[in-house]
């Protein structure tokens, strides 16, 4: 790869020899090909966090679920019409 600034071949260096200005290619078929291993852990990663960041949300849902549900149920207790709910 030549280096922009000063235009010397550096092959497949990342960091000029001549000047020290880093090398940056954005081109995808720069980079290593993964392996299907490597292709299965990072997509066992991002369904990881996705199913993470779900169950988070159900998580609060049924928490705020259950709360109400215990709010109501004294609240009918202090005002007296919990009487049919057992006591």
């Amino acid at each position: 790869m030549k280096c922009p600034k000063c235009m010397t071949e550096n092959g497949a260096r990342t960091i000029c020899k001549k000047c020290g200005k880093f090398l940056y290619n954005t081109d995808v078929n720069n980079r290593a090909k993964m392996t299907r291993g490597q292709r299965a852990k990072e997509d066992a990663k991002i369904v990881g966090k996705k199913f993470k960041k779900i169950f988070s949300y159900i998580w609060i849902v049924l928490v705020i679920i259950a709360m109400s549900g215990w709010f109501i149920y004294f609240m009918l207790m202090l005002t007296g019409g919990g009487a049919g709910f057992g006591g």
